[in-house]
């Protein structure tokens, strides 16, 4: 019987951002559960100290999970608000989500590195594979402490687990006009469609949404050169799927949909097109190490390009994006395009470093963009340029 018998011990945390003294520990609920399912983890802060201590937890703790050789990276997620305090010889309760990787059974370490001041860890007990339960999810002991309101209850049901990032989210200044680049990018699972068996990736139908904007900040008024509005539809099965890591090679998953992309302009300076699309997605290495991520991108266009009707002669058919780097370290992505007869080559270099300070609770990236090529706006795609910016990335 797939049974999550857990028993879960935490190390206690003492450094910025929590006050000293604290302890705090990752509290599972009593309840079987299959493997690959989301469980409720309660973060619980003890504080034996004779004075009001105050709680500080993210809304995102990252870390890995072991398990039978392997290696997942993990997140627990929240949208629950976080208690104000701790008072003395009290404690303070957070409930996360925790999605178990179908692979992870057995004697699980679950070791959270990031977003709390320090390492984490704790050991879960997972069933086996064989046969999914079917009991229902157990009242967590501590769940009348850290209920949620119905607003946010309502909220959970609408995001939890449905929001996410999509594109990489960044702002950049550079010498050359326009100076300011910036791209921010989201997508929302609409619902499931199945999968997610013992050997298979979950699949759903997602909507996305992608904005990325040229801005001449250090021209007269300060305008926008160009902004590119992208929604997309598109069928989802991305992760690493058990049975398919030989430990050198891993297959991803892939996107295929439909996208659209307009400029929001009219006459002389107004550009659209439609494409349907298919992106598989592999690596070479260990995800939790080196690795390079290989993304082609495979489209065709459907409908008119009255707007820029030789627009497929610089964008091609498909472009090519290799990752090279580590999931907790620097990493490199370079973006190829080569046009439809291979004569109109566009070259993008992303180098991303993180930054954290844990005293300003800050998480993000410092990023360095090499442009050279045609069509860093719509506006501007059968134009050919070469900058260099440098600023932040959220979600790289």
């Amino acid at each position: 019987m797939n049974t999550f018998r857990a028993l879960f011990f935490a190390l206690a945390l003492g450094s910025s951002g929590f006050a000293q003294n604290v302890v705090t520990s990752l509290v599972p609920p009593s309840e079987t559960i299959a493997p690959g399912s989301t469980v409720p983890i309660d973060f619980v802060v003890f504080n034996p100290g004779a004075n009001e201590a105050t709680f500080d937890s993210q809304l995102v703790l990252s870390g890995v999970i072991f398990a039978n050789g392997r290696s997942w990276p993990i997140e627990l997620t929240t949208t629950a608000p976080a208690p104000a305090s701790v008072a003395a010889n009290g404690f303070a309760v957070r409930r996360y989500d925790l999605k178990l990787p179908l692979g992870a059974t057995g004697h699980v370490v679950v070791e959270l590195t990031q977003n709390v001041p320090a390492t984490t860890r704790a050991v879960v007990y997972v069933g086996d594979q064989g046969v999914a339960s079917t009991s229902k999810r157990a009242v967590a002991p501590l769940s009348s402490i850290a209920a949620p309101t119905p607003a946010a209850a309502a909220i959970t049901r609408a995001f939890a687990g449905r929001l996410a990032p999509h594109e990489p989210i960044y702002f950049i200044y550079g010498p050359d006009a326009p100076a300011v680049k910036f791209q921010i990018s989201f997508k929302y699972k609409l619902f499931g469609l199945g999968g997610g068996g013992e050997n298979s990736i979950p699949r759903s139908l997602e909507f996305g949404y992608t904005q990325r904007s040229l801005w001449d900040i250090n021209g007269n008024s300060s305008p926008f050169y160009d902004t590119s509005y992208m929604p997309e539809l598109f069928v989802e099965s991305l992760g690493a799927a058990p049975g398919k890591n030989n430990g050198w090679f891993t297959w991803l998953g892939y996107q295929a949909g439909f996208k659209h992309e307009s400029n929001g302009r009219d006459g002389s300076v107004s550009r659209s097109l439609n494409t349907v699309f298919f992106r598989p997605a592999f690596a070479f290495g260990s995800l939790d190490r080196w690795s390079l991520i290989v993304l082609p991108e495979f489209y065709g266009y459907i409908g008119g390009l009255s707007d820029n009707p030789d627009l497929k002669e610089y964008r091609g058919y498909g472009k090519l994006r290799l990752i090279l780097g580590r999931s907790d370290g620097l990493a490199l992505m370079f973006t190829g395009l080569a046009g439809k007869d291979f004569n109109h080559e566009t070259v993008q270099l992303d180098l991303t470093i993180p930054v954290r300070n844990k005293f300003l609770d800050l998480q993000t990236y410092f990023l360095v963009q090499y442009f050279n090529g045609y069509g860093e706006s719509l506006l501007s795609y059968n134009k050919s340029s070469e900058t260099v910016r440098a600023g932040i990335s959220f979600v790289r």
